[in-house]
């Protein structure tokens, strides 16, 4: 049986709706599985939903306070303390099939984005900048927490302690910048780790962004995507009105195309 990791961190009141779809959907996708919600207490109405919803369904309430609130203090010390197979969800997660029987033949499984192009450099106007492939954050399974976390420490040591898991890091050569997203990265744990199948992504969707999903809004005007920014308020205003059916496609429409 898994052991249920949950972590909600919303910008503001305005987004909580986009970054709880998680738990209003988790019956569906963990139904039986008491999970563990972390909540950074970023906004009053955050705390007060998160320990409502909570109480409402006996999970287990976690808040992080101060410089702990970062959501990747909080996945580092759940990948650290963690000892059986656990999952990690983000809060802006839809399920609509039971996902308790998921297969993890690897020591990691999640929805992999594929390498792509990444945000124009400010310091390096004329370079190209290659995002690497990486597993999403919002959804990984993983059946080797302590494999995990020792390939983590080695890495450390390796690099003179200034590896971090869960921080962008960028190489600069020939003409291009070479982007590592924050996370596991298909280069780095490309052995250990596998792609849901279809059949096990056709049981969850993902609104971008969730709780903060106004960053990625930002971005897309700032960038002049009108049509992707408009494409993702859809998914936003569906997840708001809590239409679960018209957040299916969500993570083909802004990870895939």
């Amino acid at each position: 049986m898994w052991n249920v990791h949950i972590v909600i961190d919303t910008n503001s009141a305005s987004e909580l709706a986009t970054g709880v779809t998680t738990l209003k959907t988790y019956d569906t996708g963990f139904p039986g599985i008491k999970p563990t919600v972390h909540d950074t207490c970023r906004t009053y109405e955050q705390m007060t939903y998160v320990k409502k919803w909570c109480e409402d369904n006996d999970a287990i309430y976690s808040r992080s306070l101060g410089s702990f609130k970062k959501m990747s203090i909080i996945y580092e010390d759940i990948l650290r303390r963690s000892t059986q197979p656990t999952v990690v969800i983000n809060g802006d997660c839809v399920f609509y099939q039971d996902m308790r029987g998921t297969v993890v033949n690897k020591w990691l499984k999640g929805f992999l984005m594929p390498q792509g192009e990444g945000l124009k450099s400010l310091a390096f106007p004329d370079y190209k900048v290659v995002k690497e492939a990486a597993y999403s954050d919002s959804l990984t399974f993983i059946k080797e927490p302590e494999k995990v976390w020792n390939k983590v420490q080695l890495m450390m040591r390796d690099f003179d302690y200034n590896y971090k898991l869960w921080a962008d890091s960028f190489v600069v050569r020939d003409g291009y910048v070479y982007q590592e997203p924050k996370g596991f990265t298909l280069p780095v744990w490309k052995t250990e780790s596998e792609s849901f199948s279809t059949d096990d992504l056709s049981k969850y969707d993902t609104i971008k962004g969730g709780g903060q999903y106004t960053v990625i809004q930002k971005d897309l005007t700032d960038r002049g995507e009108t049509a992707l920014a408009n494409t993702h308020m859809t998914y936003v205003n569906a997840a708001i009105a809590e239409d679960w059916p018209s957040i299916v496609g969500a993570r083909t429409a802004m990870y895939l195309t």
